[in-house]
């Protein structure tokens, strides 16, 4: 393993590209879907439980977005 800092451009073999990128994208596709479940629930369903069962899972969703976010914003 090499020490120091590794220096190329992102996707190199000097630096391979981040797996959080793809964690970034899997977490904003969740947020989407938790959404839509979420305004389906209010206006289709009417069905309060499941209506604050899916708000959190945005809540949620969205906090994981910023945490890995930050994360790639420290990496580099």
């Amino acid at each position: 393993m090499r020490r120091g800092r590794v220096k190329g451009p992102l996707g190199s073999i000097e630096r391979p590209a981040s797996p959080l990128h793809f964690r970034l994208v899997l977490a904003v596709f969740g947020a989407l879907v938790c959404l839509v479940g979420a305004v389906l629930a209010v206006t289709w369903a009417h069905s309060a439980a499941l209506t604050v069962v899916l708000a959190a899972g945005v809540v949620a969703t969205g906090l994981n977005i910023y945490w890995v976010s930050q994360r790639i914003r420290h990496e580099r």
